[in-house]
């Protein structure tokens, strides 16, 4: 025996037999059962002091029991009326109850234990206490047992997993690993995946779980050899958030769980030189397959898991709400503004003295050089509030994260006197995250929307001991009251160290901020089978940006703190980096225009106005005479967008079908065109709208300091008329001259013009027109801070009327080409016209003497055009051919009369 027990009365000893080997168990000693032993204890007449009257009933009523050395300890402690649970293991056979320490019947009576570990390997790797006694336990002989099972991947356990969880926040994971920690001969790491559960189902390779992982890369975990304590597992303890990637496709709760690998690895030496790390799968567990779900039978004290529910639950995954995109985002804001709210900014409007302090809060984007820096907080600014943080700073981003800094000036938090205001007791504002408080913030006390001060008794020894001269400025000072409300700033804005955020010194942090868009479109609607049409349809998300509102950006905050200035909020606003382009061109194949019988072309307006992205228009659609075109471009992110706005056609159908209706008005339509009289010599005809619209759009900044730090609506867009509408008027001259019945003029010329006709073959004709059609521009230069620029934006109208003479000689009915769609085209043409016109311009604008409306009169010049072409038809395809297209200048244009200005401030200047 280990010592003297003549002396001794009772059982004071015992053996311990494996596998046939028999060894003395020492008082308090430890012994580690390994499960693919035989195990045995027992006592005999030697294990009994020898001042025991009956050493041979002693053993026959040895009792044996066993419990956790974590709830020995407890019981110890405890009071026997407070004891009100069976805490020991799960033996049996006992007859007597036995009370102390609650111990009740859960004994084993006799000479011999056999010892199998519970089935239950949670409890594998706990140190666990056998008392050996025959009246009560804590009175006799005890040691400890450690049962350690082969080598195993135990439990996992997402806390609280049973209640559904919402993207955006943390979920903590527990995995227990057993007995890799006590192998000596080998080392062994893990290797940690998350999937959807759904997905994970029958995943057995690397290879899958490496393409199915939800985390850029496995986590990984070395896993320490040697073990201590109560508890000799191993364990991996996690904490993450639930990113909202993941969504993808929901449409009801989702679940998630994790599949765990465990590799060994090793060193061997190159094959001329150098090492090679080697490693080799010798264990994984897919918890989809294999999910952990009786945590519930085991006390949650011993495994360290507080809130294990009463019923049987799945601990092994975790779910998350089947919460829309958009309520998401909206959430997510509303707890951040609900934060702002609940830790409260602390105005200041005077300098304060605390030695533990800062002069300045300065916030630059860094990742534009041209921006000013916003110093938001600057105690000794001589000029305005020293407080601007109810001010935020603005930034425009997408998915691309930007650098921002924040900066403090003149910081002194490092060596010198700290209170720790509103700090947790005991810490100093020397430790960076409680300058930058990131991870806890505490609340000051309010009364109403005011902050409670209070005099700060030990101010002038504060100074003291930081050696600051105390003067009449600053003899005096008042603090904040801490209150018990605590938050968690990262938590949340969802924000990791290193990807969201880093402390890059004692004054300085950089928050790297992007904006999340909602990329899904009629999402409620969507069918979560039909992924394909889903995704289609969630090309549309792009609109919910189409423009900006106060609701579209995103807030981020920052806490900062010292005991001069406390609770001082940094916000950042984050919009989205989008430019959109709109241009639109409506035209009609008439020809009746201000240019003379050619049709000004608009197709490379909208590049003009300075648009970047909308394309020269390609194709065009038609409609009863009518053509249209749009342009609508996106650029997000970067890379251009172009969408075709298809519903615009019904727009222009329905003006198509006015234009139809109004053209039964015109004279060649009429009825009544062939029956003499003043119809069989004028017409007249509507001439329908050649239009084109530019705009763009985005989020910007201004040039003037004082708003330099916010984000702006910017819109430029032009809109030209060419014309809006006019009126056509014709005279056939060759009628007029038929009805001369001077002299028989009439007959005469008559009889010329059809012998000429006769013998070319041929039509001619000889035409008075006059036009008379509204044209206008109008540009807009606009940004939601300062409103409309009016020196960039002018309104300009113009009266157009050109007129002249044409006449000319085309092939006649019998000498066409008749097209497959039975269309006629003559076969040659030749036409010489002379061209002249008036054009009336009122335009409103603003120059540097204010507004104004300036009126100009323009005679249009006189030229003579002479055309002659010839259509050939060949191989399906209408061929022209000109053979003279020239224009003769004979009169320049030139004012009629001098341009007047009106100022509408009632000056006046004429030019």
């Amino acid at each position: 025996m280990a010592e003297n027990i003549e002396n001794k009365v009772g059982l004071q000893s015992c053996y311990w037999k494996e596998n046939d080997k028999l060894f003395s168990v020492s008082k308090g000693g430890t012994f580690i059962l390994y499960t693919n032993n035989s195990n045995e204890f027992s006592v005999d007449e030697r294990c009994v002091g020898g001042k025991t009257k009956n050493p041979k009933e002693t053993v026959s009523k040895a009792r044996w029991a066993f419990i956790y050395e974590f709830f020995f300890q407890k019981l110890e402690k405890a009071k026997q009326e407070d004891i009100s649970e069976n805490l020991w293991g799960p033996l049996s056979g006992g007859t007597d109850n036995v009370a102390k320490y609650g111990l009740g019947t859960k004994y084993k009576q006799g000479s011999k234990l056999i010892f199998k570990p519970e089935s239950y390997s949670y409890y594998y790797g706990y140190k666990q206490r056998v008392e050996l006694f025959t009246e009560s336990p804590g009175t006799g002989f005890y040691f400890y047992i450690i049962p350690v099972d082969k080598p195993q991947i135990s439990f996992a356990y997402f806390t609280k997993s049973e209640e559904v969880k919402h993207y955006g926040e943390n979920v903590s994971l527990q995995i227990m690993l057993h007995a890799y920690n006590l192998d000596k001969k080998n080392k062994y790491k893990a290797k940690l995946y998350l999937l959807e559960e759904d997905i994970a189902k029958g995943l057995k390779e690397t290879d899958d779980f490496e393409d199915n992982n939800l985390w850029k890369e496995p986590r990984v975990y070395n896993i320490e050899n040697g073990a201590s304590g109560d508890n000799w597992n191993s364990y991996i303890n996690l904490n993450f958030p639930i990113d909202i990637e993941w969504k993808k496709d929901q449409k009801s709760d989702k679940n998630f769980t994790v599949v765990l690998e465990v590799y060994k690895f090793w060193v061997e030496p190159g094959m001329i030189y150098g090492t090679n790390n080697k490693e080799e799968r010798v264990n994984y567990k897919n918890y989809a397959d294999d999910p952990t779900t009786d945590l519930v039978q085991y006390d949650p004290e011993i495994l360290g898991l507080k809130d294990i529910d009463n019923k049987k639950s799945i601990s092994s995954r975790f779910i998350v709400s089947k919460e829309l995109m958009g309520d998401y985002l909206k959430r997510i804001e509303q707890d951040k503004n609900n934060m702002i709210q609940y830790i409260g900014d602390i105005e200041y409007s005077q300098r304060e003295f605390d030695p533990c302090g800062y002069s300045k809060i300065t916030i630059k984007d860094e990742d534009d050089k041209d921006r000013e820096s916003f110093v938001i907080f600057d105690e000794t600014a001589a000029v305005g509030a020293i407080d601007k943080t109810k001010q935020s700073f603005a930034i425009i981003t997408g998915d691309t994260r930007k650098n921002i800094s924040i900066t403090l000036d003149q910081l002194t938090t490092q060596d010198t006197f700290c209170q720790g205001l509103l700090l947790d007791q005991g810490q100093k504002h020397s430790e960076k995250k409680n300058v930058f408080q990131v991870d806890k913030v505490y609340a000051a006390l309010k009364n109403g929307n005011d902050h409670v001060r209070r005099t700060d008794a030990t101010h002038q020894e504060q100074q003291k001991n930081a050696g600051v001269a105390t003067t009449k400025e600053n003899d005096n000072d008042t603090d904040v009251v801490k209150t018990n409300s605590s938050y968690n700033a990262g938590v949340a804005q969802q924000w990791r160290e290193g990807v969201d955020y880093k402390i890059d010194s004692n004054e300085k942090i950089t928050l790297m901020l992007r904006y999340m868009y909602n990329k899904t479109a009629f999402e409620s609607l969507q069918n979560p089978d039909n992924k394909n049409v889903n995704a289609g349809v969630n090309l549309l998300w792009i609109f919910r940006y189409f423009w900006f509102t106060d609701d579209t950006a995103q807030t981020y905050f920052l806490p900062v703190s010292t005991c001069r200035y406390p609770n001082q909020l940094v916000k950042i606003n984050v919009w989205p980096d989008i430019e959109w382009e709109v241009s639109f061109i409506i035209s009609t194949n008439e020809t009746h225009t201000l240019s003379f019988g050619k049709k000004e072309d608009l197709t490379n307006y909208p590049a003009g106005q300075g648009l970047r992205f909308s394309d020269k228009f390609k194709t065009k659609s038609e409609y009863k005479g009518f053509s249209f075109s749009t342009d609508i471009s996106a650029k997000i992110n970067g890379n251009v967008h172009k969408l075709g706005f298809e519903k615009i056609e019904n727009i222009i159908k329905k003006l198509a079908d006015l234009k139809e209706f109004l053209d039964k008005f015109n004279s060649d339509n009429s009825a009544n065109a062939s029956t003499g009289g003043f119809k069989e010599y004028f017409s007249f005809k509507l001439v329908s709208p050649n239009i084109v619209l530019a705009f763009k759009w985005n989020m910007g900044s201004v040039v003037e300091k004082e708003n330099n730090h916010r984000a702006v609506t910017m819109l430029n867009g032009a809109f030209k008329l060419a014309p809006l509408i006019g009126i056509n008027f014709e005279v056939d001259l060759f009628v007029i001259t038929d009805s001369i019945k001077v002299y028989g003029i009439g007959d005469i010329t008559k009889f010329i013009r059809k012998a000429i006709e006769w013998v070319t073959e041929t039509d001619i004709y000889l035409i008075a027109y006059v036009n008379i059609e509204l044209n206008g521009e109008f540009t807009i230069v606009y940004n939601s801070i300062n409103g409309i620029d009016n020196k960039k934006s002018n309104k300009k109208a113009i009266l157009s009327i050109p007129f002249g003479v044409k006449g000319g000689i085309k092939s006649n009915e019998e000498n066409v080409i008749i097209l497959p769609t039975g269309e006629k085209k003559e076969k040659f043409e030749a036409e010489i016209s002379i061209n002249s016109g008036i054009e009336i311009t009122e335009e409103l604008g603003t120059d540097n003497t204010g507004p104004y409306k300036k009126n100009s009169y323009v005679f249009k010049g006189l030229n003579v055009k002479v055309v002659i072409i010839e259509n050939v038809f060949s191989r399906n395809k209408l061929s022209v051919i000109p053979k003279i297209d020239e224009t003769f200048e004979v009169m320049k244009e030139d004012k009629i009369c001098p341009e007047s200005i009106e100022y509408l401030n009632n000056k006046k200047d004429e030019k």
